[in-house]
């Protein structure tokens, strides 16, 4: 594929500016977990409501796939410049957030810049060096993804104790700023001198279509009831179905099918899809867990969550090399057996934190063994599709996933626990019901249920959070188990090389 990629005189240069900006794009997915109980006490909101701030950006970042699409039209320069620019935008709309929507709106802002963000910078990469080098900043690129991600919500404690929460916002931009000026100094402009200058806009329309309602039917599977939900869900099977079968059709398809035909590119996205189901819904609720349980404030929390996040870091240099070694294969299932046994292990929390730290380590070696094999196959045969789709598709994968894993986790959890409640208090009002919903997420204090539950109201919210979680972390299980087979039947074969087998 003839693609316009000036020689870059400053590639280490180039890949900071890329990792700056990536860094900023996952601790944005990951502090607000942390922040939420914060956020819920002072703007309102229940669960239903503040999920769409996790859920919210995720969401937008479905648009990954028309990101790195956009980049190699129009320059994957121009375009990632642009989503770092959204981000900015989305955060100042963010950090003034007088009310949950007005959050959520600065939220999907957001997470339309990552759309734009992740799939370029990957296939700036994926240009820009070659051979062991291009593995080494792949490895580099990804480890600063996860590490992002996990360290999330540390940072984000740490500046909501010390600063408050609209500071999470406030922060991204003289960050973001530095990293524009850097990537103009030090990085070529990139892309496809052949593909014709248009959006196929009714493929965007059917794909963003499908996965919004697929969210909105986990999320308010609760309020909606069966007729609902199996509505929700046949228009998102119809939308998905129709956008098969506009990009079979469409001149210029924002995704070309024909990669979908390459078994090891089907394993990497869905290996790489799974791991960030389990990962988000374990983040989102064990922050909830520590802070509303357990007490903790954010700073703590987010403290607590390290186990889970610093063995991400140290794990992915060997499944780097157990991938180029050995293939894809081994990291990848070894991983999703570490990631089962942890959700297996949080089914049933006692009140102990110590109980928490060996799941939290499973997770952080589960994800750090896969990482970035799953990511070098992904790119290492782009074919007619090009860079920046193939990477589009992959990092779209990572924002599906954690909207699917907080939205079926999170179904899982307001099902159970208001299942409970029904059964636990004396003929509930809806009103009853609404308020300790919100103590378990944190939306107001415990003390202010106190004469709508029985006995001591804190052990009362532990029960009902201990029993909720054992089923909400099912989903998780189940999707570990389905990524071991996946990584053995699709992920077989050869090492990863670094070198893509076709441009």
């Amino acid at each position: 594929m003839p693609t316009l990629n000036p020689p870059v005189t400053r590639p280490w240069w180039s890949l900071i500016a890329l990792c700056l900006v990536t860094a900023l794009v996952w601790v944005t997915a990951s502090d607000i977990s942390i922040a939420l109980p914060t956020i819920g006490r002072e703007l309102g909101g229940s669960m239903d409501v503040l999920q769409w701030a996790v859920n919210g950006y995720f969401l937008a970042g479905a648009f990954i796939i028309v990101g790195g699409r956009i980049g190699d039209l129009f320059g994957r320069r121009l375009i990632f410049v642009c989503g770092t620019l959204l981000i900015l935008v989305g955060s100042i709309v963010a950090g003034l957030a007088v009310n949950p929507w007005m959050l959520i709106v600065g939220r999907v802002i957001e997470g339309l810049g990552a759309a734009a963000v992740l799939p370029t910078a990957l296939a700036m990469i994926a240009l820009t060096f070659s051979g062991k080098l291009r593995n080494t900043a792949i490895a580099a690129w990804i480890a600063v993804c996860w590490g992002a991600q996990a360290l999330g919500p540390l940072v984000g404690g740490v500046i909501i104790n010390g600063l408050g929460w609209r500071w999470i916002f406030w922060i991204n931009l003289p960050i973001a700023l530095v990293a524009i000026v850097l990537l103009l100094w030090s990085t070529a402009e990139s892309r496809d001198t052949n593909a014709a200058r248009s959006i196929d806009v009714p493929g965007v329309t059917t794909l963003v279509g499908g996965i919004f309602l697929l969210s909105c039917s986990l999320v308010f599977a609760d309020d909606i009831g069966v007729i609902g939900f199996l509505g929700m869900l046949a228009g998102a099977v119809i939308l998905l179905v129709l956008f098969i079968f506009v990009e079979r059709r469409s001149k210029n398809p924002i995704v070309v099918l024909s990669i979908f035909r390459k078994r090891r590119f089907d394993g990497a996205v869905s290996a790489n899809l799974i791991a960030n189901m389990v990962f988000g819904a374990v983040t989102f609720f064990m922050a909830l867990y520590l802070q509303v349980v357990e007490g903790y404030d954010p700073l703590t929390a987010g403290l607590l969550l390290l186990p889970a996040t610093i063995p991400i870091l140290l794990v992915n240099p060997l499944g780097n090399w157990l991938g180029q070694r050995f293939g894809p294969a081994l990291p990848t299932a070894a991983g999703m057996v570490f990631l089962a046994v942890a959700a297996t292990l949080l089914l049933r929390l006692s009140g102990s934190y110590t109980d928490l730290i060996a799941p939290f380590v499973l997770i952080g070696i589960g994800i750090g063994l896969q990482i970035t094999p799953c990511a070098a196959t992904a790119v290492e045969d782009p074919g007619e599709a090009g860079e920046g789709v193939v990477s589009g598709v992959f990092k779209a994968a990572s924002m599906i996933g954690g909207t699917l894993g907080v939205a079926i986790s999170t179904a899982v959890f307001q099902a159970t626990a208001r299942s409970q409640l029904e059964s636990l208090l004396s003929s509930p009002t809806a009103e009853t019901l609404t308020k300790v919903m919100s103590a378990l997420s944190g939306g107001i204090s415990v003390n202010d249920i106190a004469q709508l539950v029985p006995g001591d109201a804190q052990q009362f919210i532990s029960d009902v959070f201990d029993n909720a979680i054992g089923l909400a972390m099912w989903p998780a299980i189940i999707a570990s188990l389905i990524g071991v087979v996946v990584a053995i039947v699709l992920l077989r074969g050869r090492p990863v090389t670094g070198e893509p087998t076709g441009h």
